[in-house]
């Protein structure tokens, strides 16, 4: 039953062979809530003979190049076939009453076979909603769409209507942050903020369709992401999918990042509305955008015949930061930038971060980078230096000397990133303690001259001290003399 309602129509066919009642020598084949673009197509797979002597009796013969087909499964478990020397004859099984999609699906699955050289008996582009095939002589017709959608047989033995119900398959893709992994939601979103070289999480969640076959999944990254090659997919219930059941191309041939071509028999197991994700990830690198310019990942799904149908495309954004730096003194009320004064950026565990130089920009600018080979940073002749692809949090500058003649900073200064992202708009603003990101300023000074030791100062002291003590020494013998003599 899962197959045949996983396709977009669900038919009954009437077959019963012998019985059915021809009252015309021809009939019609109406499509409803075509979709306007598509391509309808009918091959006739079995010729009716009316009886002379009976209008709702006759034969059904095997039409030219059809003969594999009815010669193997699926269809030797609906029919019979009676070679009578000149003329090979199909009938219905005692124990069938109908046939269903199985049959209906390898009917349209034969007829596309290149090697069989089978050609559609007739072809019509929907200009509207409706598609109709008249005049069509007497027999067996198996109806297939370019949407991969409308699969049905059907005799002509009377005007039939097969109706495209237009349930097409969907996709949208999200991106995690890292920092709201433990929210109820794991961090997922349409935007997110990165350091360089840091992995970034994405998944893609395909909804299916009724009947819809050819599912590829295309993704773009741009110049700033490294695609992992680390593709899993995974059903709604965490069920790891068996990844036979799917092919990764990398590198995309067709001008995409990479593509996940599904295979039909997969997609043909899921019950409309079912969904499963595609899980993969990439590395934020050294061609990044920085701040204003995100980097965007796009997805978008192909299906049906040759999956020229496409959903909408679907994008998420990946943005990183920058902290400019300047080294200064005050000389009276003014400014005075500094060279020489040599810096490291802490992370929250007390590293030392690493960085890669920016060739050819005006101001110093170091990348983050895993492999870099720097981690201290000098101010240039303008006090300056720039530090970009961070990801939000808490980080510490630390001073690891100052410019000769001032002192080195007592503390680290803390710098602390915030972001604020616009889902919407796929746009994200950051701030600096708590400010818009502006220009850390780091002020070094010069103390006076402390007090000396052995100067004029304290001579003066001591030789005015012994003149009062040789003064009292004088007065205290000659007032002991006067005391002698009384």
């Amino acid at each position: 039953m899962k197959k045949l309602f996983a396709v977009l129509l669900s038919i009954v066919l009437v077959f019963a062979m012998g019985t059915a009642a021809f009252a015309a020598d021809a009939g019609s084949i109406t499509i409803t809530n075509a979709v306007d673009g598509a391509d309808y197509e009918i091959y006739k797979m079995l010729d009716f003979a009316p009886s002379n002597a009976a209008g709702d009796k006759g034969i059904y013969s095997i039409v030219t190049g059809w003969e594999d087909f009815f010669a193997a499964a699926p269809a030797t478990d609906y029919f019979t076939v009676v070679n009578n020397g000149d003329q090979t004859t199909v009938t219905l099984k005692d124990d069938v009453d109908a046939v269903d999609q199985t049959l209906a699906k390898a009917a349209i699955k034969y007829a596309e076979d290149k090697d069989k050289g089978i050609a559609a008996t007739a072809t019509q582009t929907a200009s509207g909603a409706t598609v109709e095939f008249t005049g069509l002589a007497l027999g067996y017709y198996a109806i297939d769409t370019s949407l991969g959608t409308l699969c049905a047989l059907t005799n002509t033995n009377s005007d039939f209507t097969a109706a495209e119900k237009n349930e097409k398959p969907d996709i949208d893709k999200l991106v995690q942050e890292d920092s709201e992994m433990n929210n109820a939601d794991e961090g997922w979103g349409k935007v997110n903020d990165a350091d360089i070289d840091q992995q970034v999480n994405y998944k893609s969640t395909v909804t299916v369709g009724l009947g819809a076959t050819n599912y590829v999944m295309h993704d773009t990254m741009e110049a700033g992401l490294t695609f992992n090659n680390d593709v899993v997919v995974k059903l709604a219930d965490g069920t790891e999918v068996n990844a036979s059941n799917y092919t990764v191309v990398y590198p995309a041939t067709d001008g995409h990042t990479f593509d996940v071509k599904f295979n039909d028999d997969f997609i043909a197991d899921l019950a409309q509305g079912t969904q499963f994700t595609v899980y993969y990830s990439a590395t934020l690198n050294e061609n990044a955008n920085i701040v204003t310019d995100g980097n965007d990942n796009t997805v978008y799904l192909s299906y049906g015949e040759d999956s020229t149908w496409e959903t909408a495309e679907h994008k998420t954004t990946t943005y990183t930061w920058k902290i400019d730096v300047l080294k200064f003194t005050m000389d009276g009320e003014n400014k005075v930038t500094l060279a020489g004064a040599v810096f490291e950026l802490l992370d929250k565990d007390g590293n030392a971060i690493k960085f890669s130089k920016v060739a050819g920009a005006a101001v110093p600018t170091y990348k983050v980078d895993a492999e870099g080979t720097i981690t201290q940073i000098t101010t240039d002749a303008n006090g300056k230096f720039e530090i970009v692809g961070l990801d939000e949090g808490a980080y510490k500058l630390h001073e690891v000397s100052a410019p000769e003649g001032y002192n080195k900073l007592a503390a680290d200064l803390d710098v602390v990133i915030t972001s604020t992202y616009d889902e919407a708009n796929l746009t994200a603003t950051y701030e600096i303690n708590d400010a818009d990101p502006a220009t850390i300023e780091v002020e070094n000074k010069t103390g006076g001259l402390f007090p000396e030791t052995g100067g004029i100062g304290t001579t003066i002291f001591y030789i005015v001290g012994g003149l009062l003590m040789l003064a009292a020494v004088v007065i205290l013998v000659s007032k002991k003399r006067m005391a002698s003599f009384a």
